[in-house]
């Protein structure tokens, strides 16, 4: 599961957590999960540092999740991040690094999550589950760029 450290993404390793289950929850900053991680040992609860704009550790914690699981069955792809501001007053490299994690990060980790599906877990495969926003299929004022970065 990305997005880890808090809000809906914290909340659903809880609850997955508290329903006897396994979790890979990957998040920046691993140390924020350090409650959880003195409450829950590791057959129950990974945790993993991934930035979804880089390809080469997401490739590195799906691979670190199925060597010590063997398999990956839910994918919760809930990374991301929002920008309010008028389209022509924002700078490029804000846009650029909005859509390198809302829709590219989106992207990867989804393309690793099917890869993982197909190859690893034959013949079951598993589950994806993309979080998106409401803005990503009608614009609001203020929300240009984010809802671009969302469609999808």
């Amino acid at each position: 599961m990305t997005a880890s450290s808090g809000g809906f993404g914290r909340c659903l390793v809880e609850l997955i957590l508290k329903g006897g289950d396994i979790a890979v929850a990957t998040l920046r900053n691993p140390s924020t999960l350090d409650d959880l991680k003195r409450t829950y040992d590791e057959s129950k609860l990974l945790v993993l540092q991934l930035d979804v704009t880089n390809a080469e550790q997401i490739r590195s914690v799906f691979k670190a999740a199925t060597d010590k699981f063997g398999r990956i069955d839910f994918v919760y792809n809930l990374a991301g991040q929002s920008l309010i501001s008028e389209v022509e007053g924002t700078p490029e490299e804000v846009t650029r690094a909005l859509f390198e994690v809302n829709f590219w990060g989106a992207t990867r980790v989804s393309s690793e999550a099917v890869r993982v599906f197909r190859e690893v877990n034959k013949p079951q495969g598993g589950h994806l589950f993309v979080i998106s926003s409401l803005v990503g299929l009608k614009s609001m004022a203020g929300t240009g760029f984010y809802s671009a970065s969302k469609h999808g």
